[in-house]
């Protein structure tokens, strides 16, 4: 690996930990996140190339699959330009070819809803992280989940995030944004 692109693992590793600590466990977004991450059940796998590969990220899920205590795969991708469409039809594509693990998109060019905030509009802002990442769950962790937890959590986030403030996730969720260009322009990401 060259010296460019190991500080560019370094660095989306380390913008990645700042989304999970600061946005989805300092917010309180998610019930599990902050166990998962402290008892090293959530591995994060930085993907350097500018296309993103379905077969790279099904091999990436078959070592997650042969790790009994991981629960949770972020797949990152620095490299990746592209149409939240289109990282939302990558991730379709994932999804597709696996079942032992569930595929969810996240992107940095999510926006905050326009007008009235409800919990299904909230969903994709709160999945703006600093670059294109798939979050990939062992399936057989929210099959044993009862009720509807999706949309349980969801609620739950609308909560935190209008007693909170929308204004000010979007401003930390935008540092984290400027904390990554900063980091990366000086390393070659083409």
């Amino acid at each position: 690996m060259s010296r460019d692109s190991a500080r560019l693992v370094a660095e989306a590793l380390r913008v990645n930990a700042r989304y999970v600590e600061e946005v989805v466990i300092g917010w309180e977004l998610c019930p599990w996140a902050a166990r998962a991450w402290l008892d090293g059940q959530v591995t994060q796998r930085v993907f350097p190339d500018a296309d993103p590969d379905a077969a790279a990220v099904s091999r990436f899920i078959d070592e997650l699959m042969a790790d009994p205590r991981a629960a949770i795969g972020l797949a990152l991708f620095p490299r990746v330009a592209c149409t939240v469409g289109a990282w939302e039809r990558f991730a379709e594509q994932v999804r597709r070819t696996r079942s032992d693990f569930l595929a969810a998109a996240f992107h940095p060019d999510y926006r905050a809803p326009d007008g009235l905030l409800d919990a299904a509009r909230l969903v994709p802002f709160i999945r703006r992280t600093p670059d294109p990442t798939l979050q990939l769950v062992r399936a057989s962790l929210v099959d044993s989940l009862r009720g509807q937890v999706s949309s349980d959590v969801a609620r739950a986030n609308l909560d935190v995030v209008t007693a909170r403030g929308l204004g000010k996730l979007d401003a930390l969720l935008t540092d984290i944004r400027r904390d990554r260009d900063a980091s990366y322009a000086g390393i070659v990401t083409a």
